[in-house]
């Protein structure tokens, strides 16, 4: 009975998202919305907010480097977990394209959800400048295929997410990480 009650709950505030999306939309740039990729009904574990701050982290400083005002940041906590809005002073296309990059050079990204919106509130998707879909985090396949098919439980997804956030610490404290097969 839990497990429904949070998957009601989990439901209704991903029914809330657009509304609070068009809410910031701003009137010139993008807003980038930013969520985290965790499988299961509980989306608040502790390595939930640690992903989620370096994503922000790393965004923000990617920006900064790049020369694009971040206008605002604001961050809310719901039943799917973290989320935060991000308006800047960047054009949806170009904005979608870079946070790609930043995806594909940083070794957390698989669990970032970094979602693109234009000031008229379309969304900008991968396939739209040409992207692929974003792989699994276990196998590489298409991400939405093994979601939809529950080719993996949730515990194998969060023991994969919790073992790259403790490779990834280590690697910032110094210390050799060794490498998995695959990775």
């Amino acid at each position: 009975m839990e497990n429904h009650s949070a998957m009601s709950a989990i439901l209704r505030d991903r029914e809330r998202l657009p509304e609070l999306r068009e809410a910031r939309v701003p009137a010139a740039g993008s807003l980038i919305q930013i969520m985290m990729n965790i499988p299961g009904p509980c989306k608040k574990l502790d390595c939930t907010y640690e992903l989620f701050e370096l994503c922000i982290r790393a965004l923000q400083e990617e920006l900064a480097s790049a020369a694009c005002a971040v206008l605002s940041l604001e961050r809310t906590d719901l039943d799917v977990g973290p989320v935060a809005y991000m308006q800047v002073s960047w054009e949806a296309r170009a904005l979608k394209r870079f946070c790609l990059l930043l995806e594909q050079g940083h070794p957390l990204s698989a669990y970032w959800d970094m979602d693109i919106y234009s000031p008229s509130g379309r969304a900008v998707g991968r396939r739209e400048i040409g992207a692929p879909p974003r792989s699994c985090y276990l196998c590489s396949q298409s991400a939405k295929v093994c979601g939809s098919q529950r080719r993996h439980s949730p515990e194998e997804l969060i023991g994969r997410m919790t073992a790259d956030l403790t490779a990834y610490r280590q690697a910032q404290m110094g210390v050799p990480v060794e490498r998995r097969a695959g990775t």
